[in-house]
């Protein structure tokens, strides 16, 4: 079973104002001990973020070193098959993602989830097919709990990113081979038209985003297809 400890906005908000004061009564005292603290443990900050990503690096390879499937393990969906987003089911691919954080203020997850999941065939590699048939979830700390089912169309495959849209229900889905450049393997959009999502945009959209832009747009992403800590996903 897999557990994530999470923190609210609020919380973490708090947390770093009560730092931000306490440090502001003696800056100069707690900046002397530090140095100390770094000079006798020969640490510095840059020192410890690099030795917790080679860490993070050693669970990753440990935990794909244990998928059992090889054809899912060298396939796209990679990073989705070590989070167990994607998981084998007879001779498909299931997958459920559970978009999780519904906006650009916070990582943290928002109290309700819009669940994505689909179906992939797998043979002698994974291909995605021109059309897919997916369910969404929404539930949680809604006013109505919400499924519907449709169709996505495959509109963009490249190696790098897969786009499909449903019509139907303005749905847009992004798959991503890796999380590196987008800190994510996944977006979801809501209410957009067709083509308002492409490969000339899709790696921008968060990085331009803007609030006071009421043209500006930004996906539902998921806390587990976001974070680095591989831990949580060693069975």
């Amino acid at each position: 079973m897999t557990i994530l400890v999470l923190y609210s906005c609020g919380k973490q908000i708090e947390q770093t104002k009560i730092s931000r004061n306490a440090t502001s009564l003696d800056s100069a005292n707690n900046s002397a001990v530090l140095v100390k603290v770094e000079k006798v443990n020969n640490k510095t900050p840059q020192k410890d973020s690099i030795n917790w990503e080679k860490h993070q690096d050693s669970l990753r390879n440990k935990i794909l070193k244990g998928k059992k499937n090889k054809i899912l393990k060298e396939s796209f969906l990679q990073e989705m098959y070590i989070r167990n987003v994607a998981t084998i089911f007879n001779d498909s691919v299931a997958v459920n993602i559970s978009f999780n954080v519904h906006g650009p203020d916070c990582g943290a997850p928002d109290c309700y989830s819009t669940d994505i999941s689909f179906n992939l065939k797998l043979g002698d590699k994974l291909i995605f097919p021109k059309n897919i048939q997916f369910m969404e979830h929404e539930h949680g700390c809604v006013d109505k709990e919400q499924k519907i089912s449709g169709d996505f169309k495959l509109m963009e495959e490249t190696t790098n990113h897969v786009i499909y849209y449903s019509a139907k229900h303005k749905r847009t889905m992004v798959l991503f081979r890796s999380n590196r450049k987008n800190g994510t393997t996944a977006f979801y959009f809501t209410g957009l038209g067709e083509n308002r999502i492409n490969g000339k945009n899709v790696y921008n959209i968060t990085k331009e985003y803007n609030e006071e832009d009421k043209n500006s747009i930004y996906p539902f992403r998921s806390l587990v297809l976001t974070t680095n800590e591989y831990e949580n996903f060693i069975d």
